[in-house]
């Protein structure tokens, strides 16, 4: 399949149609391929033990004194960094495979965007230590996973936990 720098040095062009189609069967390739993964990870975890899922940011909430909270602004975040979510832990795992069927709309409509050049928002982290969780953007961090990227463009709020420090021997 010849890419668009490539057909157009020697003639070829596409509509508009072809490639808005060629970016779809990419998407659904991808999407076919990250749920696959998804699968064997489940399987692999319950064989093991091991979890799998997200980390939820109600837990730490409830767990953990509110300290200072502030806006950090647009910045650039590890995707490795991002561990954990804000109500949607059950519907992707702890690398962000899709778990579910009715994520796959959503899924592909990000993904085909993604392939055809289209600025997505930045996604919505709150940081609470060096782990960030999702409010906004779970699809765009699966779709951005599964493309190989290792950082996504953030608003990301900062929560300070409060948590008791360990007390130092003496």
């Amino acid at each position: 399949m010849l890419h668009f720098a490539q057909a157009a040095s020697i003639g070829v062009s596409y509509s508009h149609a072809d490639t808005v189609q060629r970016a779809e069967q990419t998407a659904r390739r991808l999407y076919h391929r990250v749920c696959t993964l998804g699968w064997l990870g489940q399987m692999w975890a319950a064989l093991t033990r091991k979890p799998r899922h997200l980390l939820n940011l109600a837990e730490i909430e409830a767990n953990y004194p509110a300290g200072n909270r502030y806006s950090a602004g647009i910045q650039a975040v590890p995707l490795c960094q991002i561990r954990g979510s804000q109500g949607r832990c059950q519907d992707f795992d702890l690398n962000f495979y899709p778990l579910h069927d009715h994520l796959k709309s959503r899924w592909l409509q990000v993904a085909t965007a993604w392939r055809l050049g289209i600025a997505l928002p930045p996604v919505e982290l709150v940081q609470v230590d060096d782990i960030y969780y999702v409010r906004d953007g779970h699809h765009r961090i699966s779709v951005a996973r599964a493309l190989g990227q290792m950082e996504i463009y953030a608003e990301v709020r900062v929560w300070q936990s409060c948590r008791a420090e360990p007390e130092k021997e003496k």
